[in-house]
């Protein structure tokens, strides 16, 4: 009798012996826990639904009064899709540089997703997403980016319609004399 009450002594002792705490000298690991929304991941899946289907790709250029629209392969598409979506995974790289605030608009029935930098210098002000208020699926994305260049002053806007098209509209302005627009729609569903 005595040996198990024994031996359930020891088992208890040694059930209990706690880990050593962290000493102020020791580094805790870091871990990322920015739940950003994979928009990588998102606009690397539009870009394979199209490459998968034959659609008919169009691409439209505008420049103040002027517009012009063609037919452009897959390969084009790949080309200019390939540049936003790079942009995204350098976003990836910098995202604690961004906060993020989350509301529902009633208005377009969704949840809009906002990342606003804390950082004048990132190149990429300010995300927005429009997520499907039922199903929680993209709907639309705005990517704003801010590129200073000596005096001249580049801002990009980029627009993402889920499975439909993507838009680039650009301002350039040098100092408060020159103000030059353009804008690149591509559409691949009707």
């Amino acid at each position: 009798m005595y040996r198990i009450i024994a031996l359930l002594l020891i088992c208890f002792i040694v059930a209990c012996k706690s880990s050593p705490k962290p000493t102020k000298t020791q580094a805790l690991p870091s871990v990322d826990t920015a739940q950003f929304y994979p928009i990588a991941d998102f606009i690397a899946a539009q870009i394979r639904y199209v490459d998968l289907r034959n659609f008919t790709i169009q691409k439209k250029i505008g420049a103040a009064n002027f517009t012009d629209s063609i037919e452009i392969n897959k390969d084009t598409f790949l080309q200019i899709a390939g540049t936003i979506l790079a942009k995204v995974q350098n976003w990836n790289r910098v995202k604690h540089l961004y906060k993020e605030s989350v509301f529902q608009d009633l208005g377009t029935a969704s949840y809009t997703i906002n990342y606003t930098s804390i950082s004048p210098s990132t190149p990429i002000q300010n995300i927005d997403i429009l997520l499907n208020e039922q199903t929680n699926i993209l709907k639309r994305l705005f990517i704003k980016e801010k590129t200073d260049i000596h005096d001249t002053t580049i801002i990009t806007q980029y627009n993402w319609i889920a499975d439909r098209s993507f838009q680039m509209n650009q301002s350039t302005r040098t100092g408060n004399h020159f103000n030059a627009e353009s804008k690149l729609e591509i559409k691949w569903a009707q």
